[in-house]
């Protein structure tokens, strides 16, 4: 009996998350740079503080130290599909690469104290192999609470400043004590604003009219009585949630706290045109 053992490959390539991702990728990067087992760098490429403190971690000397880097490193992939999944490449100093190791687009002249000897990736088999035993790298994951907050908020997703909000909200500089509820509060607000923007361009209540007999032949009070109504004793209606308001006309006998501020129909009643001081008695009438 012969037994065939086939070597499980990707018929599609899938870019890893940190690469597509630029929050992620950040996360992920100063992760790097920050975990003392890891400490990726140097920032500068001619930091000789860096390279000598590697040297002494790696009980080496700083020559040897500086051969040792993400572009000869056994996890960095610079394979054909995933230069696809970069986003340019880099034409100082190195190339623009993936690190399988520590999940995050890594440039080739620097390093970390993780270096492993066999590198670069450069074939798309090898490739795939990395790519199998990271399944977690590839397959989506559910959101975390920034970046939920994040895809509410801005209008474009992914995009620089959006996944620059997700950094710091990670960080705890923005966001902490922002509840998800508020954010979708605070959208509909704007939404609502913006709604009402839109109506007053296409046309305002006082505009409908195409004439002066129009205007005054408003009908907007409610009942029998119709004419025009009383801005001051505008009522939102808890069923409906429309404005109600009485006639401009008071009844006999009817008194009311001030002077009707009449226009032809509830909604002229909440323009810009209408006075602060509409139904309110004059100074000069009081000695």
């Amino acid at each position: 009996m012969i037994k065939i053992t086939l070597k499980n490959s990707y018929e599609i390539f899938s870019c890893p998350l940190p690469t597509q991702d630029l929050a992620l990728n950040t996360n992920n990067r100063n992760d790097a740079i920050e975990a003392d087992h890891i400490k990726y760098g140097p920032l500068n490429l001619n930091d000789e503080e860096y390279w000598e403190d590697l040297a002494e971690h790696w009980k080496t000397d700083v020559s040897v130290a500086k051969k040792s880097l993400c572009g000869n490193c056994a996890a960095f992939d610079i394979s054909p599909q995933m230069k696809e999944c970069m986003p340019g490449s880099v034409q100082k100093d190195g190339v623009l690469g993936y690190c399988w190791m520590h999940k995050f687009k890594c440039h080739s002249a620097r390093t970390c104290y993780t270096w492993a000897a066999g590198g670069p990736i450069e074939e798309n088999d090898v490739s795939n192999e990395w790519a199998e035993k990271n399944k977690d790298q590839i397959e989506e994951k559910k959101d975390d609470r920034c970046t939920r907050i994040a895809k509410r908020k801005y209008d474009v997703w992914p995009s620089a400043y959006a996944s620059g909000a997700v950094v710091k909200c990670r960080q705890g500089k923005i966001w902490k004590d922002l509840k998800e509820e508020e954010i979708i509060e605070m959208i509909e607000e704007e939404l609502e604003s913006v709604l009402d923007e839109k109506k007053k361009k296409a046309g305002t209540e006082s505009s409908k009219e195409s004439s002066l007999r129009d205007w005054f032949g408003r009908k907007g009070a409610p009942g029998k009585s119709g004419g025009w109504v009383d801005c001051n004793t505008c009522r939102k209606d808890k069923k409906t949630g429309r404005k109600k308001c009485k006639p401009c006309g008071r009844q006999p006998g009817e008194k009311r706290a001030k002077y009707p501020s009449c226009r032809p129909t509830p909604g002229a009643c909440g323009e810009s045109g209408r006075g602060k001081s509409w139904g309110k008695k004059s100074a000069k009438g009081k000695k």
